[in-house]
This record gives structure tokens, sequence and C-alpha cells, in this order.
């Protein structure tokens, strides 16, 4: 018997048709005419069905049509048979074909079969989904990686082997390299080399490239950025539209000033450079190899290979006076 697959909305969510919704990677249609492998005509006992039953299986729809003789209708489709006219009401929900996908409701339980289903898939390659976690039907996972409960890995997303997905990370259409770790932070449409450290609650933008054996520690944000071997961002720092070397150790509170207010300037920094706590580098810049930037510098010159910068304005103390500007009680 042929089956005929119809791309019908049962309901629209978000300007988006049922048929369509993203089903980790994959819509309802794609999965069925996986599952199916239905045929373009009309002619001859057959078929119909709607993209309702995205997990639903060619043996299992055979078997359900061979239930009843004649021709029937059910819920989301009909059986036709030649020279046999359709009879029945369809039920809301035909449990013999499995999950439905006919209003809104139905949604969080699909999209808990697919996670399940795309778990299985990444297990048999070696790869540990735990139970509530996300993974994408079309993502990679290496051998022996790890996605936590309540970690996502969406998109064409790659992981390499060893690697560590922590539970409340996100991670889409990104490669994260084997043996790197990435705890409770985000990665979109970039690349983290092999053994880094991401995380938690770093946020990295698309666009931006680290390379292996990289610290991104807690709130640090890059966007549009290159990291080289080695590089340390360990905590509270903004790393906007720049080119770091390796071994380049960006202190707690640096912020890369990328933008005046009308365009967006790169700074280069070169290979083994210091930039210490609360500087601020307003682009464009250049600093050489081995500078440094001592605490609290505001950065606005290029800097030659070996210098040394630093912007403090002097303390002034005056013993005693500080009730004059501040009652504690």
């Amino acid at each position: 018997m042929k089956i005929v697959l119809r791309e019908r909305s049962y309901f629209t969510f978000r300007g988006v048709k049922s048929h369509e919704i993203d089903l980790l990677g994959k819509t309802a249609s794609e999965l069925m005419r996986e599952r199916l492998s239905p045929e373009e005509t009309e002619e001859g006992d057959r078929i119909v069905i709607d993209a309702v039953y995205p997990f639903l299986t060619r043996d299992r729809l055979l078997s359900y049509a061979d239930e009843r003789e004649g021709s029937y209708r059910f819920a989301g489709g009909c059986v036709i048979r030649e020279g046999s006219p359709l009879s029945g009401r369809p039920r809301l929900q035909t449990s013999a074909l499995g999950q439905g996908l006919f209003t809104l409701k139905d949604l969080p339980a699909v999209l808990s079969l697919a996670a399940r289903e795309s778990a299985e898939l990444h297990l048999a390659g070696g790869a540990l989904v735990e139970e509530g976690a996300e993974v994408s039907y079309l993502a990679v996972l290496g051998e022996g990686a790890i996605v936590r409960h309540g970690a996502r890995v969406l998109g064409r997303s790659v992981v390499g082997e060893g690697a560590e997905i922590g539970g409340g990370s996100l991670i889409a259409d990104s490669r994260i390299g084997a043996g790197t770790s990435v705890l409770s932070s985000a990665v979109f449409s970039s690349e983290v080399g092999e053994n880094c450290t991401v995380g938690p609650y770093a946020c990295l933008r698309p666009g931006c490239t680290v390379e292996s054996g990289c610290r991104i520690g807690d709130f640090v944000e890059l966007k549009n950025a290159s990291l080289g071997r080695r590089c340390k961002a360990a905590h509270l720092a903004y790393v906007g539209d720049a080119d770091l070397g390796e071994r380049v150790n960006v202190g707690c509170g640096v912020v890369f000033a990328n933008y005046d207010g009308k365009r967006k300037w790169r700074t280069k920094v070169g290979n083994g450079v210091f930039l210490g706590s609360n500087c601020n580098l307003v682009a464009p810049l250049e600093l050489g190899d081995g500078a440094f930037v001592a605490a609290g510098t505001t950065l606005t010159h290029d800097l030659a290979r070996g210098d040394f910068c630093i912007g403090r304005c002097r303390e002034t103390v005056k013993p005693g006076r500080a009730g004059r500007y501040y009652d504690p009680e």
C-alpha cells in the first residue's frame, strides 16, 4: 500500500506551522519523510496522512492500516481502498500511531520524545547524553563526550572526544574541542579548541575562535574575537573585536572598548601580553609581544614590543577626614 504525506498545518505557533516546527534540528515533515518514504502518486490503494506523527514508522503505519477492511478515517489521515467509500469519524488522537502533534499542548511531549530518541542515537556512538539534556539530531558527539542534564547542543554543533557540556549550557552551531569543559555557558556559532575550560556563565557570541589550552572564566563575554593558545580571561571581562596572540592574560574587569559611537574598531594583542585588572583598551590599538599594561590603565596608544604602560591617577590621602564625607550611622 502506498503512503502519501500531506503537509497540513493543525496549528501555528509564533508564525511557524505545526509541520515546520523544529524538533531538535528536524521538522515533523522531515522526520516523517525519513521514516515513511512516502510517494507522490495518489492512485490505487493508499494511506493519506498528515505530518502530525513525527515518530511513526512505516511498518507501524502499514500494520495499523491492515487492522480494518475497507476505507476509513483516522486522526490525521485516512486509508483509501479503491471501490470502498470513506467512513467513520476521526478521533482527536490515535494512540495506535503514537504521539501526535495536533495542538500546541502536544508539543512538549513530542519534544521530549525527540530528545529521548536523539539521546539514544548519540549513546550508540559512545557519547553520554543524560536524561533532561537536548541534543540535535544533526549534532556530532565524539566518543566519551558527556552532555549533562539541562544542557542543550543545537544545530550542527560538533563536540569532541571526552569533552563535557555542563548543565545549563547552550551550544549552538559551534565546535567544541576534545577534552574541553563548558560549564553553564553559551556558545553561539564559534569554535573552541582542545583542553579548554569555559565558564561558568561565560558567553561566546558568533564569530569567536578560541585555540587550545585557553581558560574563559565566569562572566566573560567574547564577541567576534580570536584567542591564541593558552590565553586566560578568568573572570568579568569583555573581549570584543580583538585578535589575541598566545599566552595573553586578560585580568578581571578588562574591557576592550571597540565602539566609538559610529564604528567598531579592532584591537590586536601580541604574544605574552599582560593586561592588568580594570584596564580599558580603546580601539583601534596594537600591542606588541610581551607588553605589560598595569591595572587600572586606560590605554589609547599603541605599544611596542616589551613596553610597560601605567595610566593611573595618584591617590590623595587625608588622614581622619572620612567623617566629613560619610556617616556610617
